[in-house]
């Protein structure tokens, strides 16, 4: 192989993944942010995240210590910020809402909307609810289910602590 052929190739390749490793960038930029954004709500709240989970639209995470989850969600033109102190909240569930269609002779089930909902010590207090993936913003889904399913398990899990 003469010289010629390796600077060509070399370059090739550098075209190749030029583009892979700006995306990769500014992923991991985007995730910085979105995870700057419940570490603001925390700090307002003398909070510490200590655990989170980024996915696409939504952050969440929770201060182990003070008992406090937190939640920030990207929508088209605002955003959601939130948090819920455990000591106030009786339980926590996964809500899926959605629908049965039959296909191919076989029934199947749509998720439509997907929920972390958090349910109150007084009854007399409204539920609060996180909306993890709507069909109507995301096509499909992409890790939520698991998420909000984890999510609800360790909050639960934190509350019998």
């Amino acid at each position: 192989m003469d010289i010629s052929s390796i600077i060509i190739t070399v370059i090739f390749i550098a075209v190749c993944t030029i583009p892979f490793v700006l995306m990769g960038r500014k992923n991991k930029k985007r995730k910085k942010e979105k995870l700057q954004s419940i570490i603001n709500i925390a700090n307002q709240q003398n909070a510490t995240i200590s655990k989170s989970e980024v996915l696409s639209d939504y952050v969440i995470g929770m201060d182990e210590v003070k008992k406090q989850v937190f939640f920030f969600k990207n929508l088209k033109d605002s955003a959601i910020e939130d948090y819920v102190d455990l000591a106030e909240i009786k339980t926590s569930r996964v809500k899926n809402t959605g629908r049965a269609i039959t296909y191919n002779n076989s029934n199947q089930s749509i998720i439509e909307k997907l929920e972390l909902v958090f349910i109150p010590l007084d009854k007399n207090r409204k539920e609060i609810a996180w909306e993890f993936f709507n069909s109507d913003d995301n096509s499909q889904l992409s890790g939520e289910l698991q998420s909000a399913e984890e999510w609800s398990n360790r909050i639960n899990e934190s509350l019998r602590n």
